[in-house]
């Protein structure tokens, strides 16, 4: 068994922004960002711990990996299965260092007349309580302090036709990230969130292939290009090494200057 002395990093200020030897779990780490996050952590060093759905997807993730990850897969919407995840990285690690909770369902877009309620819930129950879920699972393992990064969405301030659902989880996201900073400050836990943008991902793939819709969201972003995976996992290794000593709390936008507008 790890115990926390073996892997997690100083906590000096001032000593870089290194993952190296710290024990992360990574959630929705099978695509998209949370599969960037989590092969970038890997290579910095990092003991992962890591959470899709599918086992399969999993696996593929898993040979990507610098160092041979824990595989902890099922829905953070199952509060019994997050409950699971969180005892077997416990019996493997003795504790935790840090966790990117990147796991949530895709828009759906729908106008607000024509979004049933069972859709309503499905988003919710992952995007919103999932993200709670993991949090409170992670900060019980995390005895001796760490860090909790949760993603929210550009969507959660900037308002969008037929995203009343995901917009709300994402607002909810930010405002349930700020309320656990303040709750478990004195333990040592600092909680922080991450709004990107639109990035160059399996997830944005159609939207991208759209000439219409490309333009349309080149419009909103005053850099003029999509994000690229690589421009989040700095601000991922800021938030759960030292250099993000000083930091709970926070929402911080990677989007290219799209909230900026």
């Amino acid at each position: 068994m790890m115990n926390k002395t073996d892997h997690a990093g100083s906590d000096e200020p001032g000593q870089g922004r290194s993952a190296h030897g710290m024990r992360i779990w990574v959630t929705g780490a099978s695509r998209g960002l949370g599969r960037a996050i989590a092969a970038d952590l890997s290579e910095a060093g990092a003991s992962l711990a890591l959470t899709a759905r599918s086992t399969g997807a999993l696996e593929q993730i898993a040979a990507e990996c610098a160092l041979p990850p824990l595989l902890v897969p099922g829905s953070v919407a199952d509060a019994e299965e997050v409950t699971a995840m969180a005892a077997a990285i416990q019996q493997e690690w003795g504790g935790l260092d840090a966790v990117v909770h990147c796991a949530g369902i895709s828009p759906v877009f729908r106008s607000g007349d024509q979004l049933d309620i069972d859709t309503w819930r499905e988003i919710i129950d992952v995007n919103l309580t999932g993200t709670f879920l993991v949090c409170q699972a992670a900060a019980t393992l995390m005895s001796g302090g760490g860090s909790i990064v949760t993603l929210s969405s550009v969507h959660a301030r900037s308002g969008a036709a037929r995203l009343a659902a995901y917009s709300a989880t994402k607002g909810g996201v930010e405002s349930l990230t700020r309320a656990l900073a303040l709750d478990w400050a004195a333990r040592g836990i600092r909680v922080n969130c991450i709004a990107p943008g639109y990035f160059e991902t399996d997830m944005t793939e159609e939207l991208r292939g759209s000439e219409r819709q490309h333009r349309r969201l080149l419009a909103h972003i005053p850099v003029g290009q999509f994000g690229v995976p690589a421009q989040i996992v700095d601000v991922v290794r800021l938030l759960v090494g030292p250099g993000g000593s000083y930091l709970t709390g926070a929402v911080l936008p990677v989007d290219g200057g799209w909230t900026a507008t």
